[in-house]
């Protein structure tokens, strides 16, 4: 599979990545610790060389289901995880980007991947009330590059004003954000600036939770514990209805290329040069086939202007 330099850094990821989050087992229906394994052995005989995770993911159970897939071919993959989501002994979720709680969030993530070193340790959200200053967070960061904790340093959910503090502590190699079709604010600012500064940009949510696969019609509903029941605007009533209209057009251009929906949507993030590695969830080995799939072939310079004139940016979906 095709490999791009994730920003200054050393690392060379896959261009379809895989995301762990569903490892965690929570917030995206049943899914059995044994299918996991099967999808990470699949993605590995693939190609698939980055692998995405975070300790929030499951309260740890992603990382450690990663750690045991990964153990036999740590030398041959990047594994990536994040810091700054902690919780507490009700589960209940913070931002936390002290030092102390990185340094004990470093610790543990090592100890559940079961590994010396974390290739891409990101900074999953940036401190909103700005509890912490941006300094101590990244200047710990750059204390675990130095021990070898970690090779290179990320961010997550960043807007530019935020990449441009830590950038003034740290080296920075990439930014991960969500990216897909229907949610195209960072072409305003995050994608060309990190573009300009050479900096891996790791789109999220290629799919839209799904919303990109075809699978659901207007009337779907969701149970009240899905993940996207809660927090994404792109399934808002009102919204939905209409991403769900677009997605059924796209189906017609995909019908007339001869591609799968989703292998469509996957292979539009990497038309552009400026994506690093697209980060595609899967729980089974039939969705990692299909992701994979999607690196096999290129758009057209013609369908990819079509699609991104159906899909023109929309403000308001702005998070």
């Amino acid at each position: 599979m095709e490999t791009r330099r994730l920003g200054a850094s050393e690392l060379y990821p896959s261009v379809i990545g895989f995301g762990a989050w569903a490892a965690g087992r929570n917030g995206w229906g049943v899914v059995e610790e044994k299918e996991i394994r099967q999808a990470i052995d699949k993605a590995i005989d693939l190609g698939i060389t980055f692998f995405d995770t975070a300790p929030v993911y499951g309260f740890g159970e992603s990382e450690r289901v990663l750690g045991k897939a990964l153990k036999a071919v740590r030398d041959k993959v990047l594994i990536a995880t994040k810091c700054g989501l902690v919780w507490d002994d009700r589960y209940q979720v913070d931002i936390d980007l002290s030092g102390a709680s990185i340094i004990r969030e470093v610790d543990d993530s090592l100890i559940r991947l079961d590994t010396d070193y974390i290739d891409l340790y990101q900074v999953h959200w940036p401190d909103p009330k700005g509890k912490v200053p941006i300094e101590e967070t990244f200047s710990v960061l750059n204390g675990l590059v130095q021990a070898g904790k970690i090779r290179s340093i990320g961010v997550s959910n960043f807007s530019v004003h935020q990449l441009v503090a830590a950038q003034s502590v740290s080296p920075v190699v990439s930014l991960q954000s969500p990216y897909n079709l229907l949610q195209r604010q960072v072409e305003y600012a995050e994608l060309p600036y990190s573009e300009k500064q050479q900096l891996g940009f790791i789109p999220y949510s290629p799919l839209a939770q799904g919303l990109l696969t075809g699978k659901f019609s207007a009337v779907t509903k969701f149970r009240d514990d899905d993940i996207r029941s809660y927090g994404n605007p792109l399934y808002k009533r009102g919204q939905f209805e209409g991403n769900v209209l677009k997605v059924e057009l796209l189906q017609g251009i995909a019908r007339s290329i001869g591609k799968p929906l989703n292998q469509v949507a996957i292979n539009w993030l990497l038309y552009n040069k400026a994506v690093t590695t697209v980060i595609a969830g899967a729980k089974t080995v039939a969705q990692v086939q299909e992701n994979a799939a999607a690196s096999r072939w290129k758009l057209t310079r013609e369908d990819y202007e079509q699609i991104s004139r159906l899909f023109e940016p929309d403000s308001s979906y702005v998070i």
